[in-house]
C-alpha cells in the first residue's frame, strides 16, 4: 500500500499558483474593458435595428404609416399616424413606444470613420432625408415627411470611443434594415 505524505503544499508551490492566477486576472481585465465597450455599441445597434424592423412590420400589418422620431442624444419614438384622407386625416395620432439607449450610447458619428458600404451618407449622426420625421409606410417603404422615398443611415456609439461605432441603414424602397459594425478599419455586417 502506498504511503501518503502529510506535508501538504510548499510555500513555493502556493506562490506559483497565486502568480498564475494574478497573470490570468490581469489579462482578463485588459481584454474585457475593450470587449465590454464594443459589446455595448453592438447591443444598442441591435436594439435600434429591432425597433426599426418591428415598426416597419407593424406599419404593413396595420396598414398605417408609422413615424420614427430620432431625438438626440439617445432616444427614438414611434407614432402611428391617422388614416390618410386628403385633405383631412381620419383619426388621431397614437404614440406607440419611446426607447432610450442604455449606458452612454447615443447617436454618434465618429471623425475618421467612413460611410457604410450602402453609402447613404454620413454627414450627420442621423441622416434620413431632409424633411423629418421619417416614417414607414403601409406599403412597406421608408419615406420622409413629404412621402418621398429616402434611404437612411443612423450612426451610434459611446462618445470618444470609436470601438463602439455601429450603424443602421434603411433602404428606402423596401425599408430593409441593415446592421453594421466598425471593426477599426471597415464596416462589417
Amino acid at each position: 500500500m502506498p504511503v501518503r505524505s502529510a506535508h501538504g503544499f510548499s510555500l513555493v508551490e502556493l506562490l506559483i499558483v497565486v502568480a498564475i492566477i494574478g497573470i490570468l486576472a490581469a489579462i482578463g481585465l485588459g481584454v474585457s474593458g475593450s470587449m465590454v465597450r464594443t459589446a455595448k455599441g453592438q447591443a444598442g445597434a441591435r436594439q435600434l435595428a429591432s425597433f426599426m424592423k418591428r415598426y416597419r412590420e407593424l406599419a404593413i400589418s396595420r396598414r398605417r404609416n408609422i413615424q420614427i422620431v430620432f431625438t438626440a442624444p439617445n432616444m427614438v419614438s414611434s407614432v402611428q399616424l391617422p388614416v390618410p384622407d386628403p385633405p383631412n386625416p381620419i383619426g388621431p395620432t397614437t404614440p406607440l413606444e419611446t426607447m432610450y439607449f442604455e449606458g452612454r450610447l447615443q447617436y454618434q458619428r465618429f471623425a475618421g470613420v467612413a460611410d457604410t458600404p450602402d453609402a447613404f451618407g454620413n454627414a450627420a449622426d442621423v441622416s434620413v432625408g431632409n424633411i423629418l420625421p421619417a416614417m414607414f409606410t403601409s406599403e412597406g417603404a421608408f419615406t420622409d415627411a413629404n412621402g418621398d422615398v429616402v434611404n437612411g443611415s443612423i450612426f451610434l456609439g459611446v462618445p470618444n470611443q470609436a470601438s463602439t461605432a455601429n450603424a443602421i441603414t434603411v433602404v428606402g424602397a423596401t425599408a430593409a434594415v441593415r446592421l453594421w459594425r466598425w471593426d477599426g478599419s471597415k464596416w462589417v455586417q
